[in-house]
């Protein structure tokens, strides 16, 4: 029996069967629980939409190109962004073991439990205690930072704010952007968005259905117009963003 005020266990949620919790989409299940499209995962990463950020600060949020989680003292994830809750799906890198951010690297998870153990001593508030470089997904990898923030004066228990910064597929960049803020056409555009979306020049020749030397004169009117001198400088400059209008 639960006592008055405790939160009911994931799994009886209301409207919610064992059938419908035991289907997937075949995506990683993110403690032990599968998320659908669109969704945050069931289990004890239910996010309070609203619970911690205002209306403002979650428009912002949700249109950084970052992934962003808010921890509390004990490390469990009370909030984030919608790219966070996908990195987190698909990162192999990172877990949620009872709500609580973990890493799969030993020394990473090692040193989060240390920090979260200075926190809750009231030491170390102003420097990041993880900046790191974590397995996302196969020989991509995504950087981590984890910083502590003084206690909230209105008594709220906000410990950590973590920034992800995911592979470069994983923010896609929209054609208006690269139309307007490049001055690309609609075909150097879709040009250069295959290739940030981490395609070969064959690949993108193949997607696109257009032939290697087309594909190739287009990304040499992109480099001029973006001022770069190779692929890799491209590419570059694409992650700094912006991606969507």
């Amino acid at each position: 029996m639960r006592k008055k005020g405790q939160a009911a266990p994931a799994g009886a949620r209301k409207g919610i069967s064992a059938k419908e919790r035991a289907r997937g989409n075949g995506r990683r299940s993110v403690n032990g629980s599968r998320a659908g499209p669109g969704t945050v995962p069931l289990g004890s990463f239910h996010l309070p939409q609203g619970a911690i950020i205002t209306p403002l600060g979650r428009t912002i949020l949700d249109k950084l190109d970052r992934g962003v989680l808010i921890m509390d003292s004990r490390g469990g994830v009370i909030d984030s962004n919608p790219l966070a809750v996908q990195v987190l799906q698909d990162c192999e890198g990172i877990n949620l073991r009872s709500g609580r951010l973990s890493f799969t690297d030993p020394a990473i998870d090692k040193r989060m439990l240390q920090a979260i153990a200075k926190y809750r001593a009231g030491n170390d508030y102003g420097h990041p205690v993880i900046a790191a470089r974590v397995r996302c997904c196969g020989s991509e990898t995504c950087r981590i930072l984890v910083v502590p923030v003084p206690p909230a004066e209105d008594g709220r228990d906000i410990a950590f704010f973590v920034l992800i910064f995911p592979p470069n597929g994983k923010n896609e960049i929209s054609v208006g952007v690269l139309r307007q803020v490049y001055n690309l056409t609609e075909a150097q555009a879709e040009v250069a968005r295959s290739l940030y979306a981490g395609r070969s020049v064959e690949d993108t020749a193949l997607a696109l259905n257009l032939s290697l030397n087309t594909i190739r004169t287009h990304l040499k009117h992109i480099f001029t117009k973006c001022e770069v001198s190779s692929q890799a400088e491209l590419l570059h400059m694409l992650a700094l963003g912006p991606y969507t209008l």
